[in-house]
């Protein structure tokens, strides 16, 4: 089991439900280049279809359960024709860190047993959570994420309750197979969880090299050296890559202007968040969300 993940951890995790449909696709279900601030299941019923992601090639087959974790960049083909249930969702740690981007896993396993019958009672708790159409670019597709902030209390509380259940046991599966991650976020989060938390609640405004240290109860030189040996990176670096990852998600699923997602992240000054952000993602945020939006 992936060390980071602890029972305090797992038992806070943030899930929830965001589309469940079933649905036949054909060869028109041909998109490159897609990328979603959410995850996905794909539970295959009939047909095969290809999906390539995290530089594999994954041939979905009847009796899979499919992952593509959120911010994965993917393209997905079909040569005649898929039926298929998929899910979105979103699984968050307490930190606003999506869980998947912290461990590597197996993305494709065996359908556990009884996961058609979770799948079907998902859509019955929630029959109208359906994508408008398949297209990522359409603007239908687009704007059912708008929802995604506020969506878990448009329903009742027990529908809710049930469906975070069934949502854990699909994600147990693919935690069985987790493996310790070696990226910054499960660095930071095994070393520095105050850190992780201290960034996500103050994200909006400047937080200075002092502040992270005094949270870690540390030296700001001591802390600095140590954070910079454990994870790899300084810490007002790492604190940069947060705020452009939350700028990403804030780009993908809202429509505010660049100005304030910039603010929203604590980059107040437009020009400087647009260099960074370029920087880091190699492209504007402009371009990042016109090439991205879903």
């Amino acid at each position: 089991m992936f060390s980071p993940l602890n029972h305090e951890l797992l038992n806070s995790l943030d899930m929830t439900v965001l589309t469940i449909e079933r649905s036949r696709v054909g060869r028109w279900w041909n998109y490159k280049n897609v990328i979603s601030p959410f995850s996905r299941f794909w539970l295959i019923l009939d047909g095969r279809a290809v999906v390539n992601h995290h530089g594999r090639k994954f041939s979905l087959r009847p009796g899979e359960l499919h992952l593509v974790p959120a911010f994965t960049v993917h393209d997905c083909s079909c040569s005649k024709s898929m039926d298929h249930y998929h899910l979105h969702f979103s699984s968050r740690l307490p930190t606003g860190i999506d869980l998947f981007s912290m461990l590597d896993c197996d993305h494709q396993i065996k359908a556990p047993a009884g996961a058609l019958a979770l799948f079907r009672r998902l859509e019955s708790i929630y029959p109208d959570r359906k994508l408008p159409c398949s297209d990522p670019s359409r603007e239908e597709y687009k704007r059912v994420h708008g929802f995604a902030e506020f969506v878990k209390y448009q329903s009742d509380a027990l529908d809710g309750f049930e469906s975070k259940g069934i949502l854990a046991v699909l994600i147990s599966e693919f935690l069985k197979s987790s493996r310790i991650h070696e990226g910054v976020h499960a660095q930071v989060t095994r070393q520095f969880m105050e850190i992780q938390n201290f960034i996500h609640a103050n994200m909006h405004r400047r937080i200075s090299l002092g502040e992270l240290a005094r949270t870690a109860g540390l030296n700001p030189t001591y802390f600095s050296d140590r954070f910079t040996r454990v994870v790899g990176i300084r810490p007002l670096a790492y604190l940069m890559r947060r705020r452009i990852e939350r700028a990403q998600y804030l780009l993908l699923t809202s429509r505010a202007p660049v100005k304030e997602v910039a603010d929203a992240v604590g980059i107040p000054d437009p020009a400087h968040f647009s260099r960074v952000f370029a920087r880091i993602c190699k492209t504007s945020p402009s371009d990042y969300r016109l090439a991205h939006s879903v």
